[in-house]
């Protein structure tokens, strides 16, 4: 099958999260399944768009004006893909609207009160309520995949039905036995995005109070941002700052640590959620949509209010409580077994395979 992947940002730059982790992870998988891949995003600087690992690589315009690129491409050279699959993070390609149901659009996440954290009133006002839900709505035609229950009920709100709901996955190690009990001092880990939005702040807030219960205690933190120097400033002794990493070193921290705190104000799923739980590492996360369904409360972690204090006073009792850690880490390393990258592909594949051939429709 011939298929062309579109996403806004290059997984390739430094400051791609999860939807373009999920991007690259299907690429591999669907190219080595011997179909024809060709993933489209802007231009990023220093690189051309030459095949790598068997995707072949068109990078247009830049992360505002590629939404436009795409949909030139699909005019022009449309028809010579079997099936088109749009990445959205917040703002779709309307794909659906120049190849008809040869698309399929991924949502990652709906913004919603994002907006509020990463943008300035009035600009937050309307993004929120006059923006993204004409983005929404212009998709009620589309065929539409979620990333997770969350995402699927956003969309239900603005009239968008999920085909299907098919979250990210996982490279969880083989034949690792989860540790019995937490560490003593503990270690502990946040990963993600030094952004608002992902609140690492308050990670850094709750390990405080959890130093001052468990003097020793320490904690990496794995990720870049706008964020980066207001953290260092405040944040406490034991804390340490690795920036951004390659996935190698991110294993190994996230297999060191004992608990991997995980705020925010909404996610589409919560992927290091799942990388934690590859190594057997329980997750103390806000109950937010995205992470509450990521993360099991009580089986392979704890959800809390969203709230430093509450973060800090689930994790210290969790590590009080050395048979509570390890059912969390046994049912944790189940979980991520269950999710793997190539039941992802799989299962998007499926919904791929299932559409039906349709010609171009009218912009």
């Amino acid at each position: 099958m011939r298929i062309l992947v579109l996403n806004w940002k290059d997984p390739d730059s430094a400051d791609a999260g999860g939807a373009e982790l999920y991007v690259r992870r299907l690429v591999e998988q669907w190219s080595a399944g011997r179909h024809e891949v060709t993933l489209m995003t802007p231009r990023l600087r220093g690189a051309e768009s030459t095949p790598a690992a068997g995707v072949a690589r068109v990078r247009r315009g830049s992360r505002l004006t590629v939404f436009q690129h795409a949909r030139q491409l699909l005019r022009q050279e449309g028809r010579r893909f079997d099936r088109v699959l749009e990445s959205v993070s917040t703002r779709p390609f309307f794909a659906h609207e120049l190849v008809g149901d040869r698309a399929v659009a991924l949502y990652h996440q709906v913004a919603d009160d994002v907006w509020r954290h990463e943008y300035p009133m009035p600009v937050a006002w309307l993004g929120r309520h006059v923006v993204e839900p004409r983005w929404i709505r212009r998709m009620q035609r589309a065929r539409v995949v979620a990333v997770s229950p969350s995402t699927a009920t956003d969309l239900a709100r603005h009239g968008v039905e999920a085909v299907a709901i098919v979250p990210p996955g996982n490279d969880p190690p083989v034949n690792l036995e989860p540790r019995a009990a937490p560490a003593s001092p503990p270690r502990v880990a946040y990963v993600g995005r030094l952004v608002r939005t992902k609140r690492p702040g308050d990670a850094i807030e709750a390990f405080a109070t959890i130093a001052t219960a468990l003097p020793g205690a320490a904690m990496d933190v794995v990720g870049a941002g706008y964020l980066d120097a207001e953290l260092r400033a405040v944040a406490p002794a034991g804390v340490r700052f690795h920036g951004h990493v390659s996935e190698q070193t991110k294993e190994a921290i996230l297999a060191a640590a004992d608990l991997v705190l995980c705020p925010g104000t909404r996610e589409g799923w919560g992927i290091v959620v799942m990388e934690a739980a590859a190594f057997g590492v329980p997750v103390i996360a806000y109950d937010i949509p995205g992470l509450r369904d990521a993360v099991v409360d009580g089986q392979t972690g704890v959800l809390t209010a969203p709230a430093p204090a509450a973060m800090a006073a689930a994790a210290i009792d969790l590590l009080a409580d050395p048979p509570a850690w390890g059912a969390l880490a046994r049912g944790a390393r189940q979980r991520a077994l269950a999710h793997t990258w190539k039941r992802s592909a799989d299962d998007l594949m499926t919904v791929l395979a299932g559409v039906q051939e349709a010609g171009a429709v009218t912009a």
